[in-house]
């Protein structure tokens, strides 16, 4: 059991209702995916295998865009059910980021692999309970001071790991140190990624909904598709804007599903 996992076992704070597990890729893939019915596995140079990625509750995963971005280059995101039985690993953050030593030197120096939780079959229900009470504060990236939570959870010098963990998410809107970009690790630097090693089958009553770029969602074999499935389809508009900023919409998006079906 990783550190992470013994601290989570200690302490009695369960989320009821697990938020939606999104899967985020560029819109050119749409029509490879819609062809087989599937998000394939592909081979990741962190773990040296075929993974494929998903968040609890965010779209995470992100794109380094340039000035401009062409409709084809701009995020899609897939919600699926909640379902980790399948799991291969399940982290806190993204571990791209960990690997590319975008975090700070304080959680940086920390065994990443002190942070994995696929042995806790509640461990993001726990992860979400303990760090932020809800899934609407977790969505939103918002926990206690760092003295409330060492005190109420009573860490101790040894529980360097999960105090690390903590103090991560409170670096929102904080000057960069000298060893940091908060902007390239945004919400990445807490939200649950789980990891699988079998392609994902767009399913009915499994895939709940997909946002993605206006084009596409004009596009009737778009449309006809999602359909079938009884997903809900949901459009962004496209603006000469920084494409950076489309995932501050589709985040909107997504709360307002969420808000909509009672997940938050």
């Amino acid at each position: 059991m990783s550190k992470l996992g013994d601290f989570l076992m200690r302490n009695s704070a369960v989320v009821g209702k697990p938020l939606p597990l999104i899967h985020t890729c560029q819109s050119y893939n749409l029509e490879g995916i819609l062809s087989t019915g599937r998000i394939r596995t592909h081979y990741c140079d962190v773990f040296r295998e075929n993974l494929n990625y998903f968040f609890v509750g965010r779209p995470a995963y992100k794109k380094e865009f340039g000035e401009e971005a062409a409709e084809w280059e701009l995020p899609t995101c897939f919600i699926f059910q909640y379902d980790i039985s399948d799991a291969k690993r399940i982290y806190p953050f993204d571990t791209g980021a960990f690997d590319k030593k975008l975090f700070p030197s304080f959680i940086q120096m920390m065994d990443r692999d002190q942070y994995e939780l696929s042995k806790l079959a509640d461990g993001p229900q726990r992860l979400i309970g303990t760090f932020f009470g809800t899934p609407a504060s977790y969505f939103r990236l918002k926990t206690v001071d760092e003295d409330y939570f060492s005190t109420n959870y009573s860490l101790g010098v040894f529980d360097a790991e999960v105090r690390a963990l903590h103090r991560l998410i409170l670096k929102t809107n904080k000057k960069p140190d000298a060893t940091t970009d908060y902007k390239r690790i945004d919400d990445r630097r807490f939200t649950v990624e789980v990891q699988f090693d079998k392609d994902r089958q767009l399913q009915k009553k499994d895939i709940l909904a997909a946002i993605l770029p206006e084009p596409y969602f004009l596009d009737p074999r778009v449309t006809s598709y999602f359909k079938k499935l009884g997903a809900k389809l949901i459009s962004y508009q496209i603006h000469p804007l920084n494409p950076d900023l489309y995932y501050g919409i589709i985040y909107e998006k997504i709360y307002d599903f969420f808000r909509r079906n009672r997940y938050v």
